[in-house]
């Protein structure tokens, strides 16, 4: 993985073995432990326009299948959830998101850096439960990106 692919301050950040600070009362997956750097790896999510508010225009709504798109999971664990997706990075669109596994919606936070995130974990660690506590919105994949038929 290219360095550059990700923002210098979460860089930064991980190489100097920081974690991110809050109380984990208040955040539905609990504790999270992110990723030390040298084991951030390339991977991918899985989207469909199920139930999103693109649904309408996905040419390929009727059909079986996921749009794959390129990311960077940060999270190594956390309490009760698989923590793959709740934080990433997405090179492509050079944006923090998080993905639901489960749903395979992807929301992104279109404005937030490094810094927004780490002063404030607990509304982006939310945000698959509480979209209202930050500003996100819903990664529309199409047509940017392949659509993989079942």
């Amino acid at each position: 993985m290219q360095k550059t692919e990700l923002p210098e301050d979460l860089i930064e950040f991980l190489i100097s073995g920081s974690q991110l600070d809050y109380d984990p009362d208040d955040c539905e997956c609990g504790h999270v432990t992110l990723l030390a750097h040298d084991k951030l790896t390339p991977s991918v999510v899985f989207v469909d326009s199920d139930d999103a508010p693109f649904a309408n225009q996905d040419p390929h709504a009727e059909e079986e299948g996921c749009y794959v798109i390129p990311a960077i999971n940060l999270v190594a664990e956390c309490e009760g959830y698989d923590p793959d997706g709740i934080l990433i990075w997405l090179p492509d669109q050079k944006v923090f998101g998080t993905w639901d596994s489960e749903y395979w919606d992807v929301l992104i936070f279109p404005y937030a850096t490094w810094r927004d995130i780490s002063t404030s974990p607990v509304k982006y660690l939310n945000a698959l439960w509480d979209q209202d506590a930050v500003l996100c919105e819903y990664l529309r994949p199409f047509p940017n990106y392949p659509f993989q038929p079942e």
